[in-house]
């Protein structure tokens, strides 16, 4: 349909403007409102009725209006991609006039949804909007400059890349090279709003160095320096943050005047707008990442040390101080909401390549120093916790040259009556932990014993700061019982009982800072130790135990951290888990949280992790709870099945589009859930777990469930995650029990080759071909010879074109390890169907043989490359100097059996070569190193 022959009805209209008008009003169900609204969505044409009310309702009340224009950007978001092509020019029409509108509200919330189109449909194919810009940034008219520049930073901050379209018209130019001329003119602007605004506009190009910006840097350097000392506070913190940004971007351009941009951030750290200080603490940072001369900051040290110190004293009214002394004394502490937890975010769970450590400190101080990254969508970066971050950096640099300037200060502080100067002072000390720990490890156990008594401050902040701190220097205690033994597990042990007391805490923020310490505490003892365990031991009993009754009596986001925290814990005690007395500490509050939880409770995918996490560590004494647990995921899992199958027919099916917006998939207690992978993924892992703790007696479960069928569903999913989770399942139970895969093998191995042809890694899809060829090596070496023999060459054929890829771009190492693992192991078992092939192969092969690590996995594939040798020794003949550096490439070889079989391939090739009188040659061709490695492992045999 043509935009222009499309025309509002007059009742339809009022419908609507009816709606939107109750919406405003107090008291109304909004609800109800808001489901009528979305109810809407089924008409074709709904959002250009929006378009037309919040573009021509002139009479409307703004906020009327307004909301038609909220609702019309998050239908775009969601829909924009499918509407015909004529509403998509009616929409573009009736928002470019709204640019230059009286009202504000009107022109951001414009600049909002076109933001979201651009983003959707390209700036390329809204050559009027591309037109507009640069034209409107030279307006006289206020409105329409502002409303230009809102929306360009939107833009910008949303999809810059668009910047970058060659524009037809305009001479092959790209759209960022016809906005920055004019944002470089308006920084001469007499109004602070614009020139703010013009500094933002480019400052966010910067990053990425956009074209338009490549052509004009030296007119914005120069810009920027000429408002270094801008009257208004907002254009001075842009004016840093480009400074910054260009510092990060530009280097070479800055390092001639670098000592006089020091003095310019020492004097802007100093600000007194917050803002300005913040912008300028980040120069550090930047600094230090970029590797520049350290030694161009060492004399001002003594200056910056001090501000630093004292930017990182709590504000007077600091929301997070707020909190922590509202939940101070509180008889029950407050339930957190939504937004007070982090967004799961599904860990990676690839087979056959490195795994992710535990998440240790993710709820301790948030945004400190070392603190992750999803904290701070929880917590706003401010200039405490810059400024904490920039001394972490200094002391990681400079080491203890900072002490004399810092520890003045922090002794100071220390008897401060006042707790904030206190607090800072322990968060100094938490912050140089890593950098200055050869300086300060004189003066460990003092400090330890001065830190102690302050988990218990009146001061719920100073708790939280302690727990962090202690945590920070949990290395140092360690090598003290490494270094000294039973002589050094006295601070040791008072550490571990302050922070297990604190885990005890009424204050939840001071609970969340203790459980964090203890993650970080336990995850240092794996890091770089021989046994972890024995570090732990004397703790590990109280370690579960803590955990545990966090476990029930925590808040939301505690548990969320405990979570964190108990997946740590037993990944570093490993094996010590399956102790039914240690296992019977912590399963029964985790399977009762997770057994209890509705199917559509917001916790319950973190909840599903940690089980996922700690069950394969605790054997057979899961045994008790394996039925709950295996029964609650295929109920999960098949729920969410259900309702992804009617979505995928419902956007196929424009009859029911009400039915996809309102409806869901029917869930294990009679409810309704709307799709999301993250919950079938979760449930896979749940039974991998189980899988890998039961072993073969998982498989009763397996045998009275639907789970073979499900799986067969999941592995072509449309969603990565879910292949990559339904793929590891595969590899487990094969493991396990896996005669219940033999009535879909031939199909399963069908679909695990598929995910393996080369146009399908990508880095998308990577996770889920890492784990389709690693479980094709699980089931080849389980099931009979004879069934495997029909795939043999089709497996051989995907996984050598792997190996042998020659470009663009280099294919990942774990996918290539994996794929010489299965290969070795499809040889081991049909070596007749391969040996003819091994030609192919042999030199590719064996180059990436040499990257694995020791390991059965490693001894399979060489047994299969053994095998082949033996069979077609003239094929590898070419690839001999590679064959022996993978042989060279062991440390240790486990099998004896592996052993002897390379011993007697390097002595029967010798032999054979010595006769046809080409062994000299061939012997010459091999490294000097390798021919000492093999002399060590084998003796004197080439």
């Amino acid at each position: 349909m043509a935009a222009a022959g499309w025309q509002p009805t007059q009742d339809g209209v009022l419908q609507l403007v009816n709606l939107l008008t109750l919406y405003q009003q107090p008291g109304t169900n909004q609800s109800k409102i808001f489901q009528q609204l979305e109810a809407y969505r089924a008409y074709p044409d709904f959002n250009n009725y929006l378009a037309f009310i919040f573009a021509a309702g002139e009479q409307l009340p703004v906020e009327v209006r307004q909301s038609a224009g909220l609702l019309l950007k998050n239908n775009l978001s969601k829909q924009y991609k499918d509407l015909p092509a004529g509403f998509k020019s009616y929409i573009k029409g009736a928002l470019l006039p709204l640019l230059g509108h009286a009202s504000r509200q009107l022109r951001h919330t414009s600049g909002t949804i076109t933001s979201v189109i651009v983003g959707l449909g390209g700036l390329a194919e809204w050559p009027d909007l591309a037109a507009a810009l640069p034209r409107c940034l030279q307006a006289e008219d206020p409105n329409v400059l502002d409303g230009a520049q809102d929306t360009l930073y939107k833009i910008l901050e949303d999809h810059p890349s668009q910047m970058e379209v060659d524009l037809a018209g305009s001479g092959g130019a790209s759209a960022s090279s016809l906005v920055v001329p004019p944002l470089l003119q308006l920084l001469r602007s007499t109004v602070d709003d614009v020139r703010c605004m013009a500094v933002a506009c480019l400052n966010l190009m910067a990053p990425h160095m956009l074209k338009g910006l490549q052509e004009n840097v030296e007119g914005y350097l120069h810009g920027l320096f000429a408002l270094a000392n801008d009257t208004s506070s907002r254009v001075r913190k842009e004016v840093v943050s480009g400074l910054v940004a260009s510092t990060t971007t530009l280097p070479e351009r800055l390092v001639p005047f670098m000592r006089q941009l020091v003095e310019y951030m020492l004097a802007s750290n100093e600000h007194s707008d917050p803002a300005v200080a913040l912008a300028a603490a980040e120069f550090w940072t930047a600094y230090l990442d970029l590797q520049l001369d350290p030694g161009l900051l060492r004399p001002y040290l003594a200056r910056l040390i001090p501000i630093l110190l004292k930017n990182m004293v709590f504000d007077e009214y600091d929301d997070e101080v707020a909190d922590a002394e509202a939940a101070e004394g509180a008889a029950t502490q407050k339930e957190d909401r939504d937004q007070d937890v982090k967004p799961f975010m599904p860990r990676n769970r690839e087979h056959g390549a490195t795994s992710g450590e535990c998440e240790a400190g993710n709820g301790g101080q948030d945004g400190e120093a070392g603190a992750d990254d999803d904290e701070e969508t929880l917590n706003a970066w401010n200039l405490r916790k810059c400024s904490a971050e920039a001394l972490d950096m200094l002391s990681n640099n400079f080491g203890d040259d900072l002490l004399p300037v810092l520890l003045p200060i922090v002794q100071h502080r220390l008897q401060d009556s006042n707790w904030r100067s206190r607090e800072s002072a322990i968060l100094a000390l938490g912050a140089v932990a890593h950098g200055c720990h050869a300086g300060l490890q004189p003066f460990l156990e003092g400090m330890v014993h001065m830190l102690l008594p302050a988990l218990q401050d009146a001061r719920p902040m100073v708790r939280v700061i302690t727990c962090w701190t202690l945590g920070r220097y949990s290395h140092w205690l360690f090598q003290g019982v490494v270094d000294r033994g039973a002589g050094g597990r006295p601070l040791l042990d008072e550490v571990m009982a302050g922070v297990l007391r604190s885990m005890g805490d009424s204050n939840k923020f001071v609970q969340q800072a203790a459980v964090s310490s203890l993650a970080v505490i336990v995850e240092t003892a794996g890091e770089g130790h021989n046994s972890p365990d024995t570090l732990l031991e004397p703790y590990v009993k109280a370690m579960l135990e803590a955990l545990a009754v966090a476990l029930t009596c925590y808040t939301r986001r505690g548990i969320a951290v405990t979570f964190d925290a108990l997946s740590c814990a037993v990944r570093v005690l490993g094996s010590r888990m399956a102790d039914p007395a240690l296992a019977g500490i912590v399963l029964p509050p985790l399977v009762r949280k997770y057994t209890s939880a509705p199917p559509t409770d917001k916790d319950l995918l973190a909840t599903m992790e940690c089980l996922a996490n700690v069950t394969p560590h605790t054997g057979r004494a899961v045994e008790l709870y394996a039925k709950p647990v295996y029964d609650k995921a295929i109920a999960l899992a098949a729920a969410y099945m259900h309702a992804g199958q009617q979505q995928q027919q419902q956007h196929t099916d424009d009859a029911s589009v009400l039915t996809a917006v309102m409806g869901g998939g029917a869930s294990a207690d009679g409810g309704t859930v709307e799709y999301d992978p993250n919950y079938i993924v979760l449930a896979l892992d749940v039974i991998s777990g189980l899988a890998q703790a039961l072993q073969s007696s998982i498989e009763s479960l397996v045998a009275a469930s639907p789970l073979v069928q499900m799986l067969m569903i999941c592995c072509s999913d449309p969603s990565p995650d879910v292949r990559q989770s339904a793929f590891a399942l595969i590899g487990d139970l094969a493991a396990a029990c896996v005669a219940h895969l033999l009535p879909v093998l031939d199909p399963l191995i069908s679909c695990a080759l598929t995910m393996l042809e080369l146009s399908r890694i990508t880095d998308i899809n990577l996770a889920a071909a890492n784990n389709a060829c690693w479980s094709l090596g699980e089931v080849v070496i389980k099931v009979d010879a004879e069934r495997i023999a029909l795939h043999a060459e089709a497996i051989a054929h995907r996984t050598t074109s792997i190996l042998s890829y020659k470009g663009p771009g280099r294919l990942p190492h774990s996918i290539m390890e994996n794929c010489s693992i299965t290969l070795g192991r499809t040889a081991w078992r049909c070596a007749d169907q391969l040996a003819p092939h091994l030609g192919h192969f042999a030199l590719q092969w064996c180059g990436q043989l040499r990257n694995i690590r020791d390991g059965t996995e490693k001894e399979h594939a060489f047994l299969g490359l053994c095998r082949l040798v033996r069979m077609n020794p003239e094929a590898a003949l070419p690839a001999f100097p590679m064959l022996c550096s993978a042989f060279a490439s062991w440390q240790r070889i486990g099998c004896e059996g592996l052993r002897n079989e390379m011993a007697q391939i390097l002595q029967l090739y010798k032999a054979n070569l010595v006769v046809s009188g080409r062994w000299e040659q061939v012997y010459a061709s091999v490294p000097d190193p390798v021919i000492g490695k093999l002399a060590q492992m084998f003796g004197q045999i080439l």
